[in-house]
């Protein structure tokens, strides 16, 4: 049963990452820089530095591919188990964060629970990025990294997945931080 569900599993994930392929190649003024396939069919993030445009690729839930200029982007937000770590916007840059953000990043909020007592053994069910673009139907994206219920926060699987979301919390940071300068 446990092959079969991780059979299953790569498959879909390589499904997904040809339909998201196949969407970002369709775009005409889109060459992706970076890019992120989501996990068991959610929808992924490609970034084109060069023409300051971010995409959200969701082609297996029958969703178009939509491409936003970085000056569209209103706020990210890092989220664990449905609730909200760290939240940036384009007016918060001045804002201080926790101690342990300012000092570890979203990494460190999310490890934050695990200085406590050895009996309290904490468990991560979902991680994901919550992308607010000034899209008026369709404002918020989520891009989910981690999905499995009652994973231990040191396991290998979710220290990639923190990896990853730091890495494109960092980038989206930086596009606000950049568009508030121009701005």
């Amino acid at each position: 049963m446990l092959v079969l569900l991780v059979f299953w599993s790569f498959r879909l994930g390589q499904q997904q990452r040809e339909a998201q392929q196949t969407a970002l190649a369709g775009l005409g003024d889109f060459t992706p820089s970076v890019t992120y396939t989501g996990v068991y069919g959610g929808a992924g993030i490609a970034l084109d530095a060069t023409r300051n445009k971010f995409a959200i690729l969701n082609p297996l839930m029958g969703t178009e591919t939509k491409v936003f200029d970085f000056a569209d982007l209103v706020a990210v937000e890092v989220c664990r188990d449905g609730s909200s770590l760290q939240k940036t916007n384009r007016g918060s840059h001045a804002v201080g964060a926790a101690v342990g953000a300012a000092l570890l990043g979203p990494a460190g909020l999310l490890l934050g629970g695990l200085t406590g007592s050895k009996r309290n053994i904490e468990k991560i069910n979902k991680l994901s990025l919550k992308v607010y673009t000034n899209d008026l139907v369709a404002p918020v994206h989520e891009i989910v990294f981690h999905d499995v219920r009652g994973s231990k926060p040191e396991s290998f699987i979710v220290k990639t997945a923190m990896a990853d979301l730091d890495a494109w919390h960092g980038r989206f940071k930086t596009i606000l931080q950049k568009t508030n300068a121009a701005a």
